[in-house]
């Protein structure tokens, strides 16, 4: 199936954000990324404030539906489903590069902007928050744990994990790293 221009100009702008940061990014350049002509561009997005905006709120979807379908698993044990929470984060962050790298340096200079990007981010702590809760009220997650720092501490554990591998040009997650995150995340864990 062929990308619609929308798919394709929101694909051009993500990299060109994520390598040039917001304020070096042109409407002109992600025309050129996209390969489509200007007029096509501003048929979809009037600026570039408002295609930045949704290429982060797409973003933000997708991570926190590709998280929810791992907590809503039964078939898992919870302290598993709290693991594989994890592991499918690292996995978004591995397969969403140049999000991951936009989502951990979001700040643009403009305050109004960055106060509406984390907004948008705002959608994914509460659902991660709010799924940890109802853990910790269920006796999984230990009963001293701040919830929001946990929630801050797993976005950031996955997120700087990949980001360090992608400055560092190293190919996906192993099996030592998966398993020291694991240690770390299991630590919070009320013990069975």
């Amino acid at each position: 199936m062929a990308r619609s221009k929308k798919d394709q100009i929101v694909e051009a702008a993500l990299t060109a954000f994520a390598q040039y940061g917001y304020s070096d990014t042109t409407m002109d350049a992600i025309a050129d990324v996209a390969a489509v002509a200007k007029g096509t561009l501003y048929y979809h997005f009037s600026t570039k404030e408002e295609l930045f905006l949704y290429v982060i709120e797409k973003g933000v979807k997708m991570l926190i539906d590709s998280v929810d379908s791992v907590m809503q698993r039964e078939d898992l044990s919870m302290d598993q489903r709290v693991l594989c929470v994890l592991d499918e984060h690292l996995r978004f962050f591995s397969e969403h590069r140049e999000l991951c790298l936009l989502l951990l340096s979001f700040f643009t200079g403009d305050q109004q902007r960055d106060e509406m990007i984390g907004k948008l981010l705002s959608g994914y702590f509460m659902a991660m928050e709010a799924y940890v809760a109802e853990l910790q009220q269920e006796g999984f997650v230990r009963p001293d744990i701040e919830v929001r720092t946990m929630v801050s501490s797993l976005f950031g554990m996955a997120g700087f994990t990949m980001l360090r591998k992608q400055f560092r040009k190293e190919t996906g997650i192993t099996d030592s790293d998966r398993r020291t995150l694991h240690m770390l995340l299991s630590g919070v864990l009320m013990k069975g």
